[in-house]
């Protein structure tokens, strides 16, 4: 086990839940939202011409959409955690650096 692990949990260094619900929530109405508008935007551009949108394609749309928000916000999550952790870390060294000079000094 590595040192420093003992007094914070992986879990200490993510968002709180409530953001995470939040965060969520809005890839969810963005996918909603923004999922179809691509869609129509894309199929509309080739040709220049009104087109409906069925549901179904709208639905596969906005999920692709949401697929790709969930793994960019994956990707985010993970590296804030990552960065936390090293920053923690970083902060346990030092603190037993600064504990290392100051019993050096004390012996003097």
């Amino acid at each position: 086990m590595e040192p420093g692990l003992d007094d914070a949990t992986i879990r200490s260094f993510l968002p709180p839940t409530r953001n995470i619900l939040v965060h969520i929530a809005v890839i969810a109405a963005i996918s909603v939202i923004g999922g179809p508008l691509l869609g129509l935007f894309v199929f509309n551009a080739p040709r220049g011409e009104m087109l409906t949108l069925s549901l179904g394609t709208g639905f596969a749309w906005g999920l692709s959409f949401a697929f790709v928000a969930a793994f960019v916000y994956t990707a985010w999550i993970l590296f804030r955690t990552w960065k936390a952790y090293h920053k923690h870390m970083a902060a346990l060294k030092m603190e037993a650096f600064y504990r290392a000079i100051e019993g050096e000094q004390a012996k003097d």
